[in-house]
């Protein structure tokens, strides 16, 4: 066992400075009591120049709005900024692979309608065009039957996902059908992106009680923290 000459201190395992005062470590070591973790250097390379191509990016688009362009035009920076940032993070996502699927699914499907209605309201007060309302009825409700579908095809290829992450399917449901119901009762008449949603919605939701039934009242119980 190695010890520090100057905290009196033994250490175990094979290091070479000593975790207080980091100074070089005498005698002889033993075997490490935990395998060493080496960082996957690609995965973190690969991140940095994600990261830099979206500050880049950024900068460039701000630049050439601001800076560049003399002439009078429609101000598109904000709106690209936005986005980037947004691919950016789920790129982030993906490229450090700590995430849970389903989560990142449902905050993605979140982010991304947030951001198409505020790039919509941007695009309808700046440059002065009017609002077609094309992502409260049509963005909106297509991601969301699309993240549906997509979480239940992965979570019948991993079963653990509908062990563990069956609250964001909830979600996922509670976002596609309680819109319907607002505007049927508002409208009377939902447009059809939104009724094609419901359905999709409400017959996914009852394949998973069919066939993991008992695993979706596990994750119920302990979410709702019940016996």
């Amino acid at each position: 066992m190695k010890e520090c000459l100057y905290c009196k201190i033994k250490v175990g395992g094979n290091p070479e400075k000593c975790p207080l005062c980091q100074n070089a470590l005498t005698g002889e070591g033993e075997m490490d009591h935990w395998p060493k973790i080496y960082p996957d250097t690609r995965r973190r390379k690969a991140f940095k120049i994600v990261t830099f191509c979206v500050i880049a990016a950024c900068i460039l688009s701000v630049a050439m709005d601001y800076l560049f362009l003399k002439f009078e035009h429609l101000n598109f920076s904000p709106v690209v900024v936005a986005w980037l940032l947004v691919t950016g993070w789920l790129l982030e996502v993906v490229l450090k692979r700590h995430y849970n699927i389903l989560q990142t699914l449902f905050v993605s499907m979140i982010t991304i309608s947030f951001l198409c209605q505020v790039t919509e309201i941007f695009i309808h007060f700046a440059w002065d065009v009017p609002n077609l309302w094309i992502t409260p009825n049509y963005i909106i409700p297509s991601v969301c039957a699309v993240c549906m579908v997509a979480g239940i095809v992965l979570s019948l290829v991993d079963k653990r996902l509908t062990e563990h992450s069956m609250i964001y399917t909830f979600l996922n449901f509670l976002v596609g059908v309680i819109p319907w119901i607002v505007i049927m009762i508002v409208n009377s008449k939902a447009p059809l992106p939104w009724s094609i949603c419901m359905v999709v919605n409400v017959l996914i939701l009852v394949a998973f009680i069919v066939f993991r039934g008992k695993k979706v009242l596990a994750e119920l119980k302990k979410r709702f923290h019940t016996e």
